[in-house]
């Protein structure tokens, strides 16, 4: 009790307590923290292919071209990579960049990082209704210095981003919508609450398909809480449905050649709509599979706990985690019996999504509900244990502290991007993009396992290899005729790129026009194949 006194009383404890309960301690942490993030980028893109669609439909917005005219060619037959088009919200942001600085990949990794801490500071603003101040402080510091986001601030990806316009729409609902009525009691008030909540809905729909559960959690908080629909949740839920209209209407359009499904169909009677973007196809119901993601997204979630050398401070992190969860559930709990916002109905909802969706458990489909994990459980400690012994919090926050100076600093100094080194930017890769923009015809197509990229670092119509039932010589040359594809470009892909040791043309009908250690490109012609007798 002594230790505990001592750091109770201690004068440099007080006076960081008293700092870090000031208004501005949160916003000057998250300004640290963004500089931070933006000096420690590390330069190169990996080979995931997501950035390059994001980067495409930019370039299409700056230079005129529509939106969906990319390159890339998606089909029934090819494996599948990815839609066919992202939602546009998160590449409009990327246009202004690619209109001032051009194709800079580092340029462009800033909208992530000012993204994510926009988000951060909406975050604090929407726990701060709960959460003392100096609790919101540490949550953010927790999220902050975590490994593994600060590595995701290196993607051009659009999670960030989703992230500032969900809690956009949380924090617009909880201060003018769920929380006060009386603040939007004139006409004028409530139309321009209705605007702003339906527009910031939208924008997160429009960054990311999951955003549709901000209009869900809005009517279901109406019909659960209020027991009646609202007219500024009519006017929001109005806004929403006609952008997503919009949207919908605007990605009607297709720009796969249209020989392409009729030459296609002679090799499966499955018919799929290229343009399609609805994730719908991807439910899975099965209760033994939702069960497996439920276990899945338990360890995906402990990969936020950063792991060390030493099997001591691991033990002690893991035990730290599931104690956490427990007092992260009793918040929830807690939250559910005392009274329900709209950030419990979301919580909810995005998680029912996450099981329901048949993608594989991974840890960046909970980027956005991590600083909730955090919220819950510092709110249960805030609540029902902290009240009881008031002492404890002081040696929990320097414990906790210590552990993640202990834990996260080694890694970010020490932290190896093999992925980005061994990525788009390598030489290997840079010579083999510039001889397909050299040596090869503005109209050819080239099938190659990452069509998106090729699109973007290439300029040339792109698909991917086509799925094992269409392997073998002869479907491989009936895939090649049905599409009409000139080169296949060879390479090993693991998690990042690795040296080609092996590699043969996919039949007679393909010669190698050019080589280095990572890549092969064969040229397909019928007039390589070997000649009946």
């Amino acid at each position: 009790m002594l230790l505990i006194d001592k750091i109770r009383t201690s004068r440099p404890v007080n006076a960081i307590a008293t700092w870090i309960d000031q208004p501005v301690a949160v916003p000057l942490a998250i300004l640290a923290l963004t500089v931070f993030y933006l000096l420690t980028l590390v330069q190169g893109q990996n080979w995931s292919g997501d950035f390059s669609l994001y980067i495409l439909h930019a370039q299409n917005l700056v230079e005129g071209r529509h939106y969906l005219d990319t390159g890339y060619l998606l089909n029934p037959v090819s494996q599948f990579v990815g839609p066919y088009g992202y939602p546009p919200v998160f590449p409009l942001l990327l246009a202004p960049v690619y209109a001032f600085f051009g194709f800079d990949l580092e340029a462009m990794k800033w909208v992530g990082v000012l993204s994510f801490s926009v988000s951060l500071w909406l975050a604090a603003r929407i726990f701060e209704l709960r959460l003392r101040r100096h609790f919101v402080f540490f949550l953010v510091l927790v999220v902050g210095l975590n490994p593994l986001l600060w590595e995701f601030t290196n993607l051009i990806r659009a999670d960030f981003t989703f992230m500032v316009f969900c809690y956009l729409s949380l924090f617009l609902m909880l201060h003018f919508h769920s929380a006060d009525q009386n603040r939007a009691r004139a006409a004028s008030r409530q139309l321009s609450v209705s605007f702003l909540i339906g527009l910031s809905m939208y924008l997160a729909y429009g960054t990311r398909e999951i955003g549709i559960v901000l209009p869900l959690t809005l009517l279901t908080y109406d019909i659960v809480c209020r027991r009646r629909i609202s007219f500024i949740s009519i006017g929001a839920l109005g806004i929403f449905a006609l952008l997503a209209w919009l949207q919908n209407l605007w990605f009607s359009a297709s720009f796969i050649p249209e020989y392409f499904h009729e030459n296609l169909s002679h090799l499966t009677e499955s018919q799929s709509s290229s343009a399609d973007l609805n994730h719908l196809n991807f439910v899975d119901l099965n209760p033994r599979n939702i069960l497996d993601r439920i276990i899945g997204y338990r360890w995906a979630l402990q990969g936020f706990w950063p792991t060390s050398p030493s099997a001591l401070i691991n033990t002690l992190n893991e035990l730290l985690f599931n104690v956490f969860s427990l007092l992260a559930v009793g918040g929830y709990l807690m939250s559910l019996i005392r009274r329900i916002t709209v950030a419990e109905i979301f919580l909810a909802g995005y998680i029912a999504v996450l099981l329901l969706f048949g993608a594989p458990p991974t840890v960046r489909y909970l980027i956005p509900i991590l600083p909730f994990f955090l919220y819950y459980g510092f709110l249960f400690c805030q609540e029902m244990i902290f009240p009881r012994l008031p002492r404890l919090k002081y040696l929990l926050a320097c414990g906790y502290a210590l552990l993640l100076v202990v834990i996260s600093v080694p890694i970010m100094t020490t932290m190896k991007y093999p992925q980005l080194e061994q990525g788009i930017t390598h030489s290997g890769a840079q010579a083999m993009f510039r001889f397909v923009r050299e040596e090869t015809a503005p109209d050819d197509i080239i099938v190659f396992i990452k069509p998106r990229i090729m699109a973007l670092m290439a300029g040339r119509d792109s698909a991917t290899w086509p799925s094992r039932a269409y392997s073998g010589p002869v479907a491989t040359n009936h895939f090649f005729e049905a599409v009409r594809a000139d080169y296949y470009v060879d390479m090993n892909l693991a998690t990042w790129m690795l040296p080609l040791t092996d590699s043969e043309p996919p039949s007679d009908c393909f010669k190698s026009t050019f080589k280095n250690e990572y890549f092969v490109i064969y040229r397909y012609d019928k007039q390589f194949c070997p000649q009946p007798e």
